[in-house]
């Protein structure tokens, strides 16, 4: 039941941002599409998509990986995107459940999480073969999660975080501060500590890495950690909104998140969440998706034209996401 609780409350905290009041916002049955976007479905509802943890694609876009529970448990599977089979392809067999998938950037491997032996992992696996699992972080820290590989393939970036039983609540819950960004050297296997923050990504020249951090407010909000000065430098969110999960376009110039932004109005209103676009400075934010079901987790194709993300719309019943891809145009 310990376990059970500290997954429902990292669940929750992984998508969203800093709300006073836990909302299971994905699981509302919606109908209807916006006109002007132009939409295609990856997933049906047979894919059984799992709706608590990241989508990943490979940077050729031959391929999406996301999480299944199609063997009864949430395994990693990948699905082709060319004109050939679209069979989904399992990539992991564990009886725990992984998470937060992402490919290498030669397409080659898969880093993801996993709970194993007693604490959350950061772990590799080949894409295309094999069952052979290399665990990439051990006892230090004593959890990890969000991992995603340089552009060069020889860091991969994680969050850790420590978590303590609460007597009063009887759960297992996040160490207050306790959550920081992280490199591991695949060539050296030395490992780094950087800043407080969470869902690290690196920018497409590698030079700084995306992060979200928790403001005062209770709110998520975008920085970015310059890996060489050491600066770190807000760039949207966290004072009366936001930040969910987030992707930066392939030419560093844009990011794209999910955010709660105009429709959190105060405890127990229902939060919809929708995806936006801004300038990794800050400026021009667009409002994208509309729709009064939840999108999340975006992630940008490798030329910029598409966007994937998990949404909740369409004929499907409550509790279903899928797997869309949305045309932004270069």
């Amino acid at each position: 039941m310990k376990k059970l609780s500290l997954v429902i409350i990292l669940g929750l905290s992984l998508f969203f941002s800093g709300c006073p009041v836990p909302f299971e916002y994905w699981r509302m049955q919606v109908s209807g599409e916006e006109g002007y976007l132009r939409l295609t479905k990856i997933t049906s509802r047979e894919d059984l998509v799992d709706t608590e943890s990241h989508i990943a694609l490979s940077k050729d876009g031959s391929k999406i990986a996301f999480i299944s529970w199609k063997s009864g448990n949430g395994d990693i599977y990948v699905r082709p995107l060319g004109t050939g089979s679209r069979a989904l392809i399992q990539r992991t067999f564990s009886s725990e459940t992984e998470s937060d998938p992402a490919f290498s950037p030669d397409g080659k491997q898969i880093v993801f999480d996993v709970y194993k032996e007693g604490s959350r992992k950061i772990c590799l696996i080949q894409a295309e073969g094999g069952s052979a699992v290399r665990i990439i972080t051990t006892s230090t820290p004593q959890n990890a999660d969000s991992p995603c590989f340089s552009p060069d393939g020889n860091l991969i970036a994680f969050n850790s975080y420590n978590v303590i039983w609460n007597p009063n609540t009887g759960k297992w819950e996040v160490e207050e501060n306790s959550r920081f960004i992280w490199t591991y050297d695949l060539g050296t296997g030395s490992m780094t500590q950087y800043v407080q923050g969470l869902m690290p990504k690196f920018t497409p020249d590698g030079k700084n890495i995306v992060f979200k951090r928790l403001s005062q407010k209770g709110w998520y909000g975008l920085w970015m950690l310059n890996l060489s000065t050491g600066s770190e430098t807000h760039i949207i969110g966290g004072e009366d909104w936001g930040i969910g999960t987030f992707d930066i376009a392939p030419d560093g110039n844009k990011i794209v998140f999910s955010s709660n932004k105009g429709t959190y109005e105060g405890r127990n209103t229902r939060i919809n969440s929708n995806l936006w676009i801004v300038n990794t400075d800050g400026t021009n934010l667009m409002q994208m998706t509309f729709h009064p079901g939840d999108d999340i987790c975006p992630v940008w194709s490798a030329e910029g034209k598409y966007i994937y993300f998990l949404g909740c719309r369409g004929e499907e019943k409550e509790g279903i996401m899928n797997i869309w891809q949305m045309e932004v145009g270069k």
